[in-house]
């Protein structure tokens, strides 16, 4: 119980304005293991950021004042996410969805989906890496089950004009 007190003063010291809400069935926290598991229909916001799965595992670290803060999420199960970062919009899923955020990046495991809602693109694969901060993205396919990569063209544009 001292682990879940500490990890909400922690949320509400980290995201001052921006407050970390986690709604879920089922909580369970270990102090020296410095793992937070949240289950059933796990529902994760942060402003306008926001995260559904079946299960959510927090790995925390302690920083050089001896706080914790949370150093990877690992969301599995029915994993779906929508997240606003540098002027883009994101929306993605899979079956499996680690965030780190210390390094502000993404990796989307099983059946990956990432859609760029701003300039409409569309990425799909095994692995979908991506670098918040970069805006860098990577994806692995494979013979079965191919990357795909889809985008919007200018209306103006004719069919096989490449600008």
């Amino acid at each position: 119980m001292r682990f879940f007190i500490g990890l909400v003063v922690l949320s509400v010291c980290l995201f001052a304005d921006n407050k970390l809400i986690i709604d879920a069935n089922h909580f369970e926290g270990n102090d020296q293991d410095g793992i937070v598991i949240f289950t059933g229909n796990v529902k994760v916001t942060k402003v306008k950021d926001k995260l559904n799965s079946d299960r959510l595992e927090v790995e925390m670290v302690s920083t050089a004042n001896n706080e914790k803060t949370p150093k990877k999420y690992t969301a599995t199960g029915n994993v779906d996410f929508l997240v606003y970062a540098n002027e883009k919009i994101y929306v993605g899923r899979g079956t499996k969805v680690i965030y780190e955020p210390l390094n502000n990046k993404y990796t989307i495991l099983g059946n990956g989906y990432l859609e760029e809602k701003v300039d409409g693109r569309q990425l799909y694969g095994k692995e979908i890496y991506l670098d918040e901060i970069t805006g860098r993205a990577e994806v692995v396919g494979d013979d079965k089950k191919p990357v795909r990569f889809i985008m919007k063209l200018d209306e103006n544009q004719k069919e096989g004009d490449i600008e």
